[in-house]
């Protein structure tokens, strides 16, 4: 002869199985759909791969690099004469909140220090934002300095160091003059002009 348990348990029972479909029905949901990673560890990949110049590790992390990306950043080493660069992730944080139909925008803030016959030290910025469930970087030249907002790559070919009278040197950005344009004499048998400073050195110390 069975017992079968009393109706309110029965009704407990089926509660239960139906509350655990439920939730793990849920926890499957957010597991396929949540951004695999963190806007952080794509940052740290991205600054981490061009310290030690790997740049297919770089453009692993950026979503749609440009045309010429290694040459960008080859330029930008030579240009500067940087014969080490060190980095630091000072912070992530976000940029906008999740909205529907926006992408969420983290905002990553570094230092780098160019290591070489002249030593420059400056802040950049990047963004990385959450693009078909994975972090990537939102490239721009602000990548490599903030000084090259919103110019071509090939204005980034033209970095140079120039000393200066007191004995320090600056980091600076050329580009082609126009023709018939004046733009000053420091480069003019070489037909540039001087669009922006990118970093100043440090004067050297004076020792008795």
């Amino acid at each position: 002869m069975s017992v079968r348990p009393p109706r309110w348990r029965q009704t407990g029972i089926i509660i239960v199985v139906a509350l655990t479909a439920v939730l793990g029905l849920g926890a499957a949901v957010y597991l396929s759909v949540r951004t695999k990673g963190t806007p952080r560890e794509t940052a740290t990949a991205f600054l981490a791969a061009w310290q030690r110049g790997d740049l297919p590790a770089m453009k692993a992390q950026v979503l749609e690099p440009p045309r010429g990306f290694d040459g960008i950043y080859d330029a930008f080493t030579k240009g500067s004469q940087a014969k080490k660069i060190t980095i630091q992730l000072i912070r992530v944080r976000p940029q906008a909140d999740r909205d529907f139909g926006e992408t969420t925008t983290y905002h990553a803030t570094f230092s780098v220090t160019l290591d070489g016959p002249v030593p420059y030290s400056y802040d950049a910025d990047l963004q990385v934002i959450d693009f078909e469930r994975a972090w990537k970087v939102h490239w721009t030249p602000t990548a490599i300095h903030p000084g090259l907002q919103e110019i071509g790559s090939s204005e980034v070919r033209q970095i140079r160091v120039v000393p200066q009278p007191d004995g320090s040197s600056r980091l600076v950005l050329l580009e082609t003059r126009a023709k018939g344009e004046q733009a000053g004499s420091l480069f003019a048998d070489e037909g540039l002009k001087l669009v922006a400073t990118l970093a100043d050195s440090a004067q050297p110390e004076v020792t008795n």
